[in-house]
């Protein structure tokens, strides 16, 4: 696997082109290899200076390996940029979505908070006023007592290497995710209160 991808990039690479377009060019790989090459495959092309292409429908891979990402919907661009910025600013839910944030919900700004299903979310200063959808990163629901902030059932946990997906269900709410510390991460069937983090709500439109 890893040996026949790095034969096929050599000789696409061997002519020393200016662009190279690749599809898909480590999606075969299991997770371990693909990191490996990915930090190789940076190396190579920025000593080469060659500009590559890379199609690929694995986010991490693409925010790894490029300097810029274009995420695409439907033959269009949805948005482009740094991985950094379309990480930190997605343009819509969509592009949310596709980078695996679920927490996206339906409110209404008045002032610098959203009214939503899930209380009032604080909003950035000089957010437009009325209905919009926003965005809360998991790193920002903050588990706190069960008789502060939103009440949630916890419905499920996934250990996630650095951290524990715990997915959240409020009393009359959609659910929600949140990015726990391994050690503080509760158990299914717990009843825990949630805070939103002000740096990790993102108004989408």
């Amino acid at each position: 696997g890893g040996e026949q991808q790095r034969v096929a990039l050599a000789r696409a690479l061997a002519p020393r082109p200016r662009l190279l377009m690749l599809d898909e060019p480590l999606g075969q790989l299991d997770r371990s290899l693909r990191e490996r090459l990915v930090v190789e495959l940076r190396e190579l092309f920025g000593r080469l200076g060659t500009t590559v292409l890379a199609v690929t429908h694995d986010q991490g891979e693409a925010f790894a390996l490029a300097d810029r990402v274009v995420v695409m919907r439907d033959g269009r661009i949805a948005q482009s940029g740094t991985p950094l910025e379309v990480w930190q600013r997605p343009a819509d839910e969509f592009v949310a979505r596709f980078l695996g944030f679920d927490n996206v919900v339906e409110g209404a700004v008045t002032g610098q908070a959203a009214d939503t299903p899930w209380g009032k979310l604080p909003v950035p200063e000089e957010t437009p006023q009325g209905p919009r959808t926003l965005l809360v990163r998991p790193a920002g629901v903050r588990l706190v007592a069960a008789d502060q902030g939103l009440r949630c059932t916890v419905a499920a946990r996934t250990f996630k290497g650095t951290h524990v997906a715990v997915r959240l269900q409020p009393e009359e709410a959609p659910r929600l995710e949140a990015a726990c510390a391994l050690r503080a991460a509760p158990e299914v069937g717990d009843t825990v209160g949630v805070e939103f983090d002000p740096a990790e709500v993102v108004v989408l439109a």
